[in-house]
């Protein structure tokens, strides 16, 4: 048996052999087998502990960790405890006094060394505080006086911001997401094709029914070309038809005159030979048969002179007809071809110009904008919790800002209608459109640029008119 004798000591100084873990942030790892409730004793050759240290007190298979400051003191390996919490000493007394009575430290005792109260600290003045605060403090009535003039401005302050708040929920519905809106017609390509000409640039003023822009497509002019060409043809065709037609007219009178020179050189010998006799000789019958039937538009043979002139003016009309069908086909391709003319629906200003000469666009592709002759307006989204409160007619305070000014105008709700938060497409509710009273198109065009945002509000009948009512 070994038996070690030490002086009598206070607790404090009375060591134990159990085991401590000593961890440095460093990563250094030291086991102190010597300690008591003061300090800790390490073997000579471990490293220097002193410092924030991190104390692991094993209890029942797990280790109770804090940290702790060590002081060195002037025996080689001995350190002291500095400005242990009452916490940390109660745990590690709990340890202490477990190896001293030789006893198992049980879980409940731990835990109360743990939930160990802080060192209480007296909370009430000194004299001398109670005193100091006597001095520097005022007299009584001007403290009086003092707290009711704060309190009572408070007091008004907050009725103010709270009744002007009141109040302006009573007589003015805000709007959200208001915005400005202009009038802006956007002509897009009627079909696919190249930009043939622009007539127009940004800023200038059309009327109904200009010319904006003409779009060519290559295979509808080759179609209108081609026809052209065949309606040339026709009429080269005509007017050969009806060159013959009129040389054999012209023939009339030469083929009268030899017939009649044919009955006369028959008949005015006969009739001088025998003018009584009342049968006429064959040849004389023959000739004024020709010459009857000529002159009533009849050949006595085929082939003759009517029917030369019938087959001339069946030509001739075939001719006309297909003339008139190659034109009405002109017309139609160069009507299709006219469809990609870009016509000014309403008068206005050319607000933005999308495309460019020689291009090539698409079918409705946007070619040119142009805004009409009305001012711009506010477009604003309001719940459809309001809709019994708001009507056509109402007067309406827009605010914007214009070359870094704050302004606002008054204007008047011209349509009211359903729809979605443009902000929120889930959320249903009113669209308001609101325009500004005794402002102009220029103006409007000056002041409220298109997209910019804007405040509106609207106001409300103020129940001030029904209670003089």
């Amino acid at each position: 048996m070994n038996i070690r004798h030490e002086c009598p000591m206070s607790d404090l100084s009375f060591s134990v052999t159990a085991p401590l873990y000593l961890h440095k942030a460093n990563g250094c790892k030291v086991t102190a087998s010597r300690w008591s409730l003061a300090g800790i004793w390490l073997e000579a050759d471990a490293p220097a502990m002193a410092g924030e240290t991190v104390l692991c007190v094993p209890f029942q298979g797990v280790e109770v960790s804090f940290s702790v400051s060590l002081t060195a003191t002037d025996t080689l390996g001995h350190y002291q405890f500095a400005e242990l919490t009452v916490r940390q000493r109660e745990t590690l007394s709990t340890f202490y006094q477990g190896v001293l009575s030789g006893q198992m430290v049980s879980a409940g005792e731990m835990i109360t060394s743990l939930d160990t109260p802080v060192d209480l600290v007296p909370m009430h003045e000194t004299e001398a505080e109670e005193a100091a605060g006597r001095a520097a403090g005022k007299p009584r009535l001007l403290r009086i006086i003092w707290n009711m003039a704060f309190y009572t401005a408070m007091a008004a302050l907050l009725t103010v911001f709270l009744g002007g708040h009141i109040w302006q929920r009573l007589s003015r519905i805000d709007l959200e997401h208001a915005r400005f809106t202009a009038p802006i017609l956007e002509y897009v390509a009627p079909g696919a094709g190249y930009v043939a000409r622009l007539n127009v640039a940004v800023g200038d003023d059309v009327a109904a029914g200009d010319i904006l822009a003409r779009i060519e497509d290559p295979d509808r002019e080759s179609d209108v070309e081609d026809v052209r060409a065949e309606v040339l043809l026709a009429e080269r065709r005509l007017k050969t038809a009806e060159d013959r037609l009129a040389r054999h007219l012209a023939l009339y009178q030469t083929r009268r005159a030899a017939l009649w020179a044919a009955f006369s050189h028959v008949w005015e010998p006969w009739q001088r030979h025998d003018p009584r006799a009342l049968v006429y000789p064959p040849a004389v019958e023959t000739a004024w048969r020709e010459l009857y039937a000529f002159d009533r538009g009849r050949d006595t043979v085929a082939g003759g002179y009517f029917d030369l002139k019938a087959t001339l003016e069946a030509g001739v009309a075939e001719r006309e007809l297909d003339l008139r069908r190659w034109k009405r086909e002109l017309r139609h391709r160069k009507a299709a071809a006219d469809k990609l003319l870009i016509r000014a629906r309403t008068a206005g200003t050319v607000y933005a110009v999308h495309a460019e000469k020689g291009g090539y666009v698409g079918r409705n592709t946007p070619v040119i904008d142009v805004e009409d002759k009305n001012p711009r307006r506010a477009v604003a989204w309001l719940d459809d919790a309001m809709a019994t409160r708001v009507h056509v007619g109402m007067t309406a305070r827009i605010a914007y800002v214009y070359r870094d000014e704050a302004r606002e105008v008054t204007g008047t709700v011209t349509d009211v209608q359903a729809g979605t938060n443009i902000a929120q497409p889930d959320r249903f509710g009113m669209i308001l459109t609101i325009q500004a009273d005794d402002v102009g198109v220029m103006n409007s065009r000056k002041w409220f640029r298109r997209n910019a945002p804007a405040q509106v509000s609207l106001d409300r009948v103020s129940p001030l008119v029904f209670w003089k009512g």
